[in-house]
């Protein structure tokens, strides 16, 4: 008897619970390779145990996971009464009880199909916020012809791919209530019954770790505009064929000795040039787009059988794809959907013998715009986007006046450094989210060694009566990472503290007062390097590997002093 991961039991038991309990329409959100297909045929499996004449229906976007949900179920139920309806599968079995289909095919065949049920939707998210595609449509009929029915969904991400979460309205026509005179509100998903994230699927070992990787080549989204909540993709595609030899010479290198990849684009334009430079550095790849979309299923057999060792493309392996084996995916585009980025993503995190992870090459500063991927949160659409972005006080050039910035993060509107009096020119327009080349993938990673090549000590005043801090910027490339030091706070802030002070040289007793540290930093040997772990979109500082400061050029660090400290007494070191 087949059993169930716990988690896929835990999912169907709570949706089994809401339905006791009176609940509308549930969402179950499993991540990419949790086993969705399972869960639905288990969910029909026992459905049909409990009312062996319910009609149920299963809907999704694409023939490949309609084809695979139903082989799934037969599988597990050989002799069910299903069908499949799919135009692409070339199968209209229209009164099967239990029924596998394509939303395109059967989106306007309501009345054709009969009474139904249940709809359980697969890959959930693929449906827009719009009321009057296809989804919306089909399900408007549904109501109509059984108001009764009920719908429930599995998607990997509980928000939408275009913006807004599941359980949201969706935005109708301005259809009116004649009764009411109020506009119709129309909602698929009530509420999320149950839901396990990325991170533990993958501590349990359910799942691949995703690692990612510095990439110096970069899309330059400087003056690339915003339609819909997306990057226009016009001006995306063209950024994105100025790195495209680059970047590829790079994935070459950063990819040696991993099994398969996956490359991802903007256009067909993009996604052919990137085969064509894959296949120039000598390894074989497959381009599928829209214009070739009817050797898909050649294509992906080849995959398999390892005839390519990558696929460049263009929106026809985002979903619905199931490649346990590979373990390279390069993005060559830049996307503000948080669902698409989950979902590629997504493709890399499945299990396969001999597979220890899964890299990622981020050429569209994706991450460093959504942060980790167990931790995106997605944007209401009548909302802005979030927090104001920041840059960073340059440390290696001069201002007007001829004064060097400080390595401060800050926001990217104010024309003067609030630190250091740092004068931004009138057209600094650089982002600290377009500079950052080094983000992580995950929440849940490990701690990674970075070079510093750059460390400042600050005053920072204390909140709401504590005491002050040391605040420390290290630079590390093009990041600027921080962390706060806390001398005059007691227990473990000040034990952290102390041991910040013994690993890096200095002399007891410790300094007791943030200007003591301040006045007393020449004492410190120079930090070469930090382990750091991610938090969110930024990065804690977990230990410090202290350098030599005697055999190589001093860093850019506050830890010596200067000729001018010589001259005058009155330093001020902030």
């Amino acid at each position: 008897m087949l059993e169930l991961r716990y988690y896929q039991r835990d999912s169907l038991d709570a949706l089994y619970e809401y339905w006791r309990s009176g609940g509308g329409n549930g969402l179950i959100v499993l991540p990419t390779g949790a086993g969705k297909a399972l869960v639905i045929a288990k969910l029909i499996e026992e459905l049909l145990t409990d009312y062996p004449d319910m009609r149920i229906l299963n809907v999704t976007h694409s023939a490949s996971l309609v084809e695979q949900n139903f082989k799934e179920f037969i599988g597990l139920l050989p002799f069910a009464p299903a069908g499949i309806y799919s135009a692409g599968l070339k199968r209209r079995d229209a009164r099967a009880q239990v029924l596998f289909c394509g939303i395109q095919s059967v989106w306007n065949k309501v009345e054709l199909l009969g009474n139904i049920d249940l709809v359980i939707v697969d890959e959930a998210h693929a449906i827009s916020r719009n009321a009057n595609t296809q989804y919306g449509k089909f399900f408007k009929d549904v109501r109509k012809y059984n108001p009764d029915s009920r719908t429930c969904g599995t998607t990997a991400t509980d928000y939408r791919m275009d913006s807004g979460r599941l359980t949201d309205d969706l935005d109708d026509d301005g259809t009116v209530d004649e009764a009411t005179d109020q506009p119709v509100r129309f909602k698929l998903f009530d509420d999320v019954v149950y839901e396990i994230g990325i991170g533990e699927c993958i501590e349990k070992g359910y799942l691949t770790r995703l690692t990612s990787t510095k990439t110096t080549s970069k899309i330059d989204l400087k003056g690339i505009g915003t339609r819909g909540g997306e990057y226009i993709p016009g001006q995306v595609s063209a950024a994105a064929e100025q790195i495209i030899e680059a970047a590829i010479a790079e994935d070459m290198a950063i990819s040696a000795g991993r099994r398969a990849g996956l490359f991802f684009s903007t256009s067909k334009e993009n996604a052919k040039h990137v085969a064509d430079a894959i296949r120039r550095h000598g390894r074989t790849c497959a381009v599928l787009t829209s214009d070739n979309a009817h050797q898909t299923k050649e294509i992906f057999e080849g995959f398999k059988a390892g005839k390519y060792w990558a696929i460049s493309s263009v929106s026809m392996i985002t979903t619905g794809t199931n490649f346990p084996f590979v373990d390279f995916i390069s993005l060559i585009l830049s996307t503000k959907s948080p669902g698409k980025l989950v979902q590629i993503l997504g493709r890399g995190t499945r299990n396969c013998p001999g597979k220890d992870d899964c890299l990622i090459a981020d050429h569209g500063r994706n991450l460093a715009y959504h942060g980790p991927i167990d931790q995106i949160s997605p944007r209401a659409p009548t909302k802005g986007e979030g927090e104001q972005p920041k840059k960073i006080c340059p440390q290696e050039e001069t201002d007007i006046n001829g004064n060097t910035g400080c390595g401060e993060q800050i926001p990217i509107s104010r024309m003067t450094c609030h630190c250091c009096g740092y004068i931004f020119p009138p057209s600094d327009e650089v982002k600290i989210t377009a500079q950052a080349a080094d983000v992580p993938v995950l929440s849940i990673a490990p701690p990674e060694p970075r070079t510093v090549t750059s460390r400042t000590f600050r005053h920072h005043p204390g909140k709401e009566g504590k005491p002050d801090s040391v605040k420390v910027n290290y630079i590390v490339g093009m990041t600027s990472i921080s962390e706060w030091l806390c001398p005059a706070h007691s227990g473990y802030a000040k034990t952290k503290a102390q041991k910040f002070w013994r690993e890096h040289g200095g002399k007891t007793p410790f300094p007791k007062t943030v200007m003591e540290w301040l006045e007393r930093q020449s004492e410190l040997r120079d930090t070469a390097e930090i382990m750091i772990a991610p938090r969110g979109k930024y990065w804690d500082v977990k230990q410090w590997v202290p350098g030599d400061n005697d055999n190589r050029v001093p860093p850019a660090n506050d830890n010596a002093p200067s000729k001018w400290d010589e001259d005058i007494d009155d330093f001020i070191p902030f």
